[in-house]
């Protein structure tokens, strides 16, 4: 644990007194001047792990898999990506660390019934961004609106494509796209499991089912 207090930001020279004892056998350390810490070698990685909460469906709160999962690493962790990067339907997270290696991929292995469907855009025409554009999927009597806007955390960014989850749904009746411009796109009927590549102005081509590579899906730490 490290405990320090910045003030004066303008001042770089500036060091502050020790505030109360430390806890040593905790790792507890002062560090006065903050912009000091590489130059003594201080280190905050190790010192708090990641935490991955998981979503049940029941509508409690959310369950913590932080040490199920093997994603509560202490590496000082600063950027997270949610993507499907095994193409099996399902969000993986890749995590770039500070300190202690580099980036991790940590594969979704969690077993479920439930479908989905990965929507990605291809250039057409016009040029055009795929970021703005929404996705309004109808079926089971209700609509699953999703926008693309590829989060943007410290240092990494999502791909610019959609996955979706879309529970026991087994055939979707319909989707409207609507892009940056204004316009829409009505698609027909598309089936679950696979993925879609839309053009504006209503192309589309399916493939079903999702491409694993050869490589292990062993969880990777």
């Amino acid at each position: 644990m490290w405990r320090a207090v910045v003030s004066q930001p303008l001042d770089r020279t500036k060091t502050l007194p020790q505030l109360g004892s430390l806890d040593e056998e905790m790792g507890e350390f002062w560090e006065g001047n903050a912009f000091a810490m590489p130059v003594n070698g201080d280190n905050l990685s190790a010192f708090e792990r990641n935490r991955l909460f998981l979503n049940d469906g029941s509508g409690g709160p959310f369950l913590d898999a932080s040490f199920a999962s093997g994603a509560d690493i202490d590496s000082d962790s600063r950027s997270v990506v949610a993507a499907d990067f095994n193409r099996d339907g399902k969000p993986d997270l890749l995590v770039a660390s500070v300190g202690g290696g580099s980036l991790r991929l940590f594969l979704n292995q969690l077993e479920t019934t439930a479908s989905s469907l990965q929507v990605r855009f291809a250039a057409g025409t016009e040029e055009m961004s795929q970021v703005g554009v929404r996705v309004t999927i109808h079926c089971a009597g209700r609509q699953i609106i999703r926008d693309c806007f590829p989060v943007n955390g410290c240092l990494g960014q999502a791909p610019d494509e959609l996955l979706i989850g879309l529970g026991d749904v087994e055939q979707i009746d319909s989707i409207t796209v609507r892009w940056p411009d204004g316009s829409l796109d009505e698609l027909g009927a598309c089936p679950v499991g696979g993925q879609l590549i839309v053009q504006k102005g209503g192309a589309t081509r399916f493939h079903s089912g999702w491409l694993k590579p050869e490589a292990s899906q062993a969880n990777s730490r």
